[in-house]
């Protein structure tokens, strides 16, 4: 009978607790309602200030994606309130991010430029002088473009003189040093040479003078 009575008082309890839980539930929705705003934007040429049909935005950390139209236009609704970040791809153009806040029953503006992509590497120096006294100086590669990146190689053929690295890889926006080191044994008389940088958009010439 003892044992009876325990289970109906443990059923009971149950119960209630579960219509309590429910009822949380349902207060709290109706207290906090899920709030939701717009985003909505244009895609231009940052040059031209053309619109851009075809980029591909995100939404994060959403997981929603759009494509933008002929009119370089893209929206997201009903999306929560909070914050954001929009990034925008299109092949030929650098990648172009940006953060936003949507807010109830707003309109947050997901207006952003994109700039064509540059491809290739420029050097910080237009040639290296060793004059009668150095042996080593140095050089930077610098990829041109701040989202792709690039390989790199370097060919010479001056038994006299040695680069390090020859080869190397570059992620966008990235730079390297180089050490250029002469041998000045085999060098009878004032010298000059080249130095070429390769990769798979551009070579450069890299002349090298040395004096006795």
């Amino acid at each position: 009978m003892k044992k009876a009575n325990f289970n109906l008082i443990l059923g009971v309890f149950l119960a209630f607790a579960v219509c309590m839980m429910t009822s949380c539930k349902k207060i709290d929705d109706i207290t906090n309602p899920t709030k939701y705003g717009r985003i909505q934007g244009i895609v231009t040429n940052y040059t031209t200030n053309e619109p851009l049909q075809g980029v591909n935005i995100s939404l994060s950390p959403s997981g929603l994606s759009a494509v933008t139209g002929s009119d370089g236009r893209y929206e997201f609704n009903d999306i929560e309130v909070g914050q954001y970040t929009v990034q925008g791809m299109k092949t030929g153009f650098e990648t172009n991010t940006k953060s936003i806040v949507v807010t109830e029953n707003g309109v947050a503006s997901g207006d952003m430029q994109m700039r064509t992509a540059t491809t290739g590497f420029n050097l910080n120096v237009e040639y290296l002088d060793f004059g009668n006294h150095f042996n080593t100086l140095t050089f930077k590669i610098i990829n041109a473009s701040t989202t792709t990146p690039m390989s790199w190689e370097i060919f010479e053929s001056l038994n006299w003189l040695t680069v390090t690295p020859n080869t190397g890889n570059l992620q966008g926006g990235q730079e390297v040093t180089l050490i250029v080191t002469i041998d000045r044994t085999l060098i009878n008389q004032n010298t000059t040479g080249n130095i070429t940088i390769h990769s798979a958009d551009m070579d450069k010439i890299l002349p090298v003078s040395v004096s006795l």
